[in-house]
Order: C-alpha cells, then sequence, then structure tokens
C-alpha cells in the first residue's frame, strides 16, 4: 500500500512538473521569433535587445499563442533607425537574423503594428532612411533590398501601411545608394553597378524614375556607357565621389551630395533628374579653410511650398567635428552659411549634427545636453538637464538619430552598439524632458 502511494505521489509530482515546465515554455515565447528553435530564440534574445515595445495582435507571423485578442503583448526588440509621420505617429525598424522588422505607432509609442515585409525577402543589413527605405505617410512606403549575394535588387512598395506589400526588379545588377518619392506615384531611385568594387571616390551612377509608385523604373541618367559614347556624361552626376543623399522640392527640381576626396560637392537638377550641374563650392568659405575634411547630408527643405531648407556642413578637425549649415530661402537656388555658436562634438557621436525644424528652429545634443536654436544657429540655449536623458545617455552613450515633427514633439534614438542595444526616446515640450517610448 506504501509503495503504491509513494509511486502515485512519484508520478503526480512528475506530472506537475511537465505541466509547470509547459506553462514556463509558453510564457517565455517570443512571438517576434515564433519559427525559430529554443537555442536561436536564446540567441535573438542576446543579441538584439534594448526596445521593449506593446505589439498589436494581428495576423501576423508575430502573434502571441493563446493571448487575449483584446491585449497587445510585449517584445524586445533592436531598433536602428526611425522616422516620424506625425506628432503621435512614426516608424521604427531593425533587422533579426536577416528579418526586417518595421513597426508603426499611431499613438506616441503606446502600441505598436508589425507591418513588416514577408520574411522570406532577406536582408543583409538594416535600411536607413533615404537610402533604402522611404515612406510618405502611413500608407505609402518603400523599402530597398539590394541584391548583395542574396538575389536580385528589389524595391518593395505598400500603398495600405504594410499591410501588403508588392515588388519591382531593377533591370541592370546594381545596388540602391538613395530613393526618395515625391507622392505616391513619381519617386527616384538612384543607384551604382559598382559600389563594392570601385576604385576610391569613383562611383559609376544610373538614376531610375518610377511614375506609377514603384511598379515600373525607367533609366533617366547615367554616367558610363552610352551616355558617355554620346557626351552626355557631362551632364550627368559624376562618377568621382560617394553619395552622401538625394532629395527632390518638387517633380523637377533635385539635389545630391557627393563625397569628393573628404569633401563635399552639390549637384541639382531642374529636369526631373535627366541632366545635372555643380552647386555652390564649399571650399570657398574661409570659415572652412583650416577643416582637414568636410562633411555633409542631404539638402531638406520645410513646409509645402518647400522654398526654405537647409543642410548641415562639419568641419572635421583631428577627433572633433564642428558643424554649421548652409541656408536657402529661395528654392535652393543660392545657399548662405550660417555659422552655428556651438561645441563641437567629438568621440563616438562625432558624425552626429544639429537638426532644424524650419530655417530658424533647430536642436543638437552634445555631451548629453540638449541645446535649442531660434535665429538659424546664430545663439544656442542649453535645455535643463533631464535625468532620464541622463541615465539612458549613461547605458546608451552613442546619439543615432534625432528628429522633431513640431516645436514640441521630436524623437532620439540612442545605442550602445558593441552590445547591439538600442532605446527610442520622445520628448513632448521642446527637448526639455524625455521618455521612453
Amino acid at each position: 500500500m506504501k509503495r503504491s502511494m509513494r509511486k502515485a505521489l512519484f508520478i503526480w509530482i512528475t506530472l506537475i512538473f511537465v505541466l509547470t515546465a509547459c506553462q514556463s515554455s509558453t510564457s517565455d515565447y517570443d512571438p517576434a521569433a515564433d519559427k525559430a528553435s529554443s537555442q536561436e530564440l536564446k540567441k535573438i534574445q542576446t543579441e538584439d535587445q534594448g526596445q521593449t515595445i506593446t505589439l498589436n495582435h494581428t495576423a501576423t507571423s508575430d502573434t502571441k499563442q493563446g493571448a487575449p485578442a483584446e491585449k497587445g503583448y510585449k517584445i524586445q526588440t533592436r531598433l536602428t533607425d526611425f522616422q516620424l509621420l506625425s506628432a503621435s505617429a512614426g516608424l521604427a525598424w531593425g533587422v533579426t537574423r536577416n528579418e526586417l522588422r518595421i513597426y508603426v505607432t499611431q499613438d506616441s509609442g503606446g502600441t505598436w503594428d508589425n507591418v513588416s515585409p514577408a520574411q522570406t525577402v532577406t536582408f543583409s543589413e538594416p535600411p536607413t532612411y533615404g537610402k533604402d527605405i522611404f515612406f510618405l505617410n502611413q500608407n505609402n512606403g518603400w523599402v530597398v533590398r539590394n541584391a548583395s549575394g542574396v538575389g536580385e535588387t528589389l524595391i518593395l512598395h505598400t500603398t495600405d501601411g504594410g499591410q501588403n506589400w508588392n515588388f519591382a526588379t531593377l533591370d541592370d545588377e546594381v545596388n540602391v545608394l538613395g530613393i526618395y518619392f515625391m507622392d505616391s506615384k513619381m519617386g527616384w531611385a538612384l543607384a551604382s553597378s559598382d559600389s563594392a568594387n570601385s576604385a576610391e571616390d569613383q562611383q559609376e551612377k544610373v538614376l531610375y524614375i518610377t511614375k506609377d509608385g514603384g511598379n515600373t523604373w525607367e533609366k533617366v541618367m547615367q554616367n558610363t556607357g552610352i551616355y558617355e559614347a554620346k557626351g552626355l556624361a557631362t551632364q550627368a552626376i559624376p562618377k568621382f565621389g560617394k553619395l552622401v543623399g538625394m532629395s527632390f522640392r518638387d517633380r523637377d527640381h533635385g539635389f545630391v551630395t557627393l563625397e569628393q576626396q573628404g569633401k563635399p560637392h552639390l549637384y541639382m537638377t531642374s529636369d526631373s533628374g535627366k541632366t545635372w550641374k555643380s552647386g555652390p563650392d564649399f571650399e570657398k568659405n574661409t570659415k572652412m579653410s583650416n577643416c582637414h575634411a568636410l562633411t555633409t547630408g542631404k539638402p531638406q527643405f520645410f513646409g509645402d511650398s518647400k522654398t526654405a531648407g537647409w543642410m548641415n556642413i562639419g568641419c572635421v578637425t583631428d577627433n572633433q567635428t564642428s558643424y554649421n549649415g548652409y541656408f536657402t530661402n529661395d528654392a535652393g537656388k543660392t545657399w548662405n552659411f550660417a555659422p552655428f555658436a556651438l561645441k563641437a562634438q567629438t568621440g563616438v557621436n562625432q558624425s552626429m549634427g544639429p537638426t532644424f525644424l524650419n530655417n530658424k528652429i533647430g536642436w543638437s545634443v552634445v555631451d548629453g545636453v540638449v541645446y535649442r536654436t531660434t535665429n538659424q544657429g546664430k545663439t544656442w540655449t542649453a535645455l535643463p538637464v533631464n535625468n532620464t536623458l541622463q541615465r539612458t545617455l549613461n547605458n546608451y552613450p552613442e546619439l543615432a538619430k534625432l528628429q522633431f515633427f513640431s516645436a514640441n514633439v521630436g524623437w532620439l534614438l540612442v545605442a550602445k552598439n558593441e552590445e547591439r542595444r538600442s532605446l527610442l526616446m520622445q520628448t513632448t515640450d521642446g527637448g526639455k524632458t524625455w521618455h521612453v517610448l
């Protein structure tokens, strides 16, 4: 009798242990990797950490089994870039195990929707905004998947906020260097056929245009081949120089910045990209004469009219970069130098320049302090030290991106890349206080 009781007790304890193990496995289940083995899942969780977001329940591979339909579920992910779409809506994304994960929020990060393309489309590197990802609004977006040994170069397109994705391929074996859309139909993709193997500062460049939202692409400019034979290469974006960025202010007028031997150069088009001419010479500015190198970004235009715009210009000396700006009020015909009375950036954040909301108001984060200008950078005011921001920067010292949608609302992505960690933060009072989304 005692033996049978002991046997029954042993079976009962074993059953409890098995049930407990099953329950533990379910509670630890990460919906972002529902097809991975337990070992792969642990690797994901240790490699890509930092941001904890609440995902809404949708019919995707991320859906957590058995969770209540009315509630979201939390995942931990590493974000590498973002883009604000409104004061409360924005996109953020990263790559986990070669899968692109794009998330969109409409409530300032309270909850997020997974709007990622199919898992079968693999990515070797996370996309960068303006280079290989571009969203006009919450519905219309494009993502470039360059070949890089994984197949054809694809341009994916959604018109319903990521619920469905279509794709097009470019006819040639090229890698897209930059992408920009003026509206839901018209856009450009600047590509190169030799970006991986070209000589220093040399890059063949091909410009494609689409007028149907990215379903088909037509070559409108090239600086090699038949274009050279016909003498048209002199009207193209030159081979000499690596692309920094591309933008358009309307259907005809566009701008490209190139880095040529450590110096930026601007090129402009007035016929939708068919022909290009050189812009102002940045080196002629006497304030830049002592720089070891110059850096810049792509021109950015403000408002609906897009007649006012700016681009940063960085003066690199030794291990620091001092930032200034070039501003235009006549749609890019002329650019005026604006010196910034701002402390230089050093260390891991040397390449993090200021950001501007319009041609007067801008922000910069230097040595953990947020600075704000209201007079085009002539003076900068240090905002009060925010404890949350300071604590976060102690653990995530690298500034990945800073963007403001309005005078009050801005996002800041900080990172610790050696540990593959990042955090996305928000301010709603113009940079005075910050919180983690």
